[in-house]
């Protein structure tokens, strides 16, 4: 198979590119409700959807453009209920997230929620088509062991992970558990089976004490980035969320950490609904504060990381995300094709990040020199 041959049908991937970025009536809803007709394989469509996390926002798409008819009957069924089964996980993580969060707050513990809880609200208006699995908390470093306690009291389990064959929670392995302990910016997965049976296995929450990861020159101080936290108002519950500067920057960084380093590259590298993420928040929010961003990254020298994710971004939906944070000094090719290794060396990829994303196979990474800013990145995170 050949290079080609891996890659998503051009079509296909077109279409996905648009419906990432699509709300009700915008222009890239209006491209894709001229392309979506000319797919002659749906089951593809399908398929990349699926690798990409964009089921329920196809499933939208579909509904709201009156184009269900396009896929198999059987397909539609599956759309369908992959939608309503997201709505209805993000009411339940919302309303979960609040009761957490309350009584954070109440033991005096700061607390902001990041990712898939607050993304869904704030760049996808609510919809329950942004896809997501868990509860992320970003807590001050000195509030760990409190904010552990805590979810203890609220009935979670720490260190544990959600056994698919028996439905039971199992401890995680002691390698796991040391890899925590190495890499210090967050505490093991914490799960809650909720006694009602309504539908929901359990919930899962993940508390971030570091907006970046341990070991790297780029840091930014907790304090600072929950001395802004704003309220989120999701339907029935209001959620505490990192403002406009440090959430940006933490949605970029993130995308950075899965498509840098080696281990993450390897086991679940970046997905096109992480770029929607970078995209949606600039166009939302980000330009409207550009200054307040740019300032951040000088402060932190966070600069290099930022142009690696905006760059690529760029190039995936032809934005100027990069050059309006007069980010372009760091974007040498030999940066922007790199990656860490995870024996302490450097890597190289060929292509575009549009390429790497289309590919159905892993990225291709071959040994490489030390690239410009890459010293600051490391170490690998957890």
């Amino acid at each position: 198979m050949d290079g080609h041959e891996s890659r998503t049908d051009e079509k296909v991937w077109e279409l996905l590119e648009h419906i990432s970025i699509s709300d009700p009536d915008n222009e890239p809803f209006e491209k894709a409700v001229q392309l979506a007709p000319l797919i002659d394989d749906p089951d593809e469509l399908l398929a990349q959807a699926a690798r990409h996390a964009l089921v329920p926002s196809l499933a939208d798409f579909l509904v709201r453009a009156d184009l269900l008819r396009l896929v198999p009957h059987h397909a539609q069924r599956h759309l369908l209920g992959t939608l309503h089964w997201n709505r209805f996980k993000t009411r339940r993580h919302a309303h979960e997230a609040e009761r957490i969060t309350t009584v954070l707050a109440s033991e005096g513990v700061r607390v902001a929620c990041t990712k898939g809880v607050v993304c869904q609200q704030t760049l996808y208006d609510g919809r329950g088509i942004r896809h997501f699995g868990d509860i992320d908390l970003m807590v001050l470093p000195e509030h760990r062991e409190k904010a552990a306690e805590v979810l203890y009291r609220l009935g979670y389990a720490g260190a544990t992970k959600f056994d698919h064959r028996t439905g039971e929670l199992l401890e995680i392995s002691r390698s796991l558990q040391l890899m925590y302990q190495l890499y210090p910016d967050h505490l093991p997965h914490f799960f809650r089976i909720p006694a009602d049976d309504d539908g929901m296995p359990y919930f899962m929450v993940d508390v971030a004490y570091n907006l970046t990861w341990y070991g790297s020159s780029w840091q930014i101080p907790m304090d600072r980035a929950l001395d802004n936290v704003v309220g989120v108002d999701s339907g029935s519950v209001t959620l505490p969320a990192l403002d406009v500067p440090y959430g940006f920057i933490f949605v970029v960084l993130h995308l950075f950490r899965e498509g840098w380093f080696e281990r993450t590259v390897r086991e679940k590298d970046v997905r096109l609904g992480q770029c929607a993420d970078v995209w949606r928040f600039w166009e939302r929010f980000g330009r409207d504060r550009v200054d307040d961003i740019r300032k951040v990254l000088a402060e932190y020298g966070l600069e290099p990381a930022i142009a690696w994710v905006c760059r690529h971004v760029d190039d995936v939906y032809r934005g100027t995300i990069t050059g309006e944070l007069g980010l372009d000094e760091y974007c040498d090719d030999g940066w922007l094709h790199s990656a860490g290794a995870t024996d302490g060396g450097y890597l190289v990829w060929q292509g575009s990040l549009r390429d790497r994303l289309r590919d159905r196979r892993p990225p291709v990474l071959r040994p490489g020199g030390e690239p410009s800013f890459a010293a600051a990145a490391r170490v690998s995170p957890a």
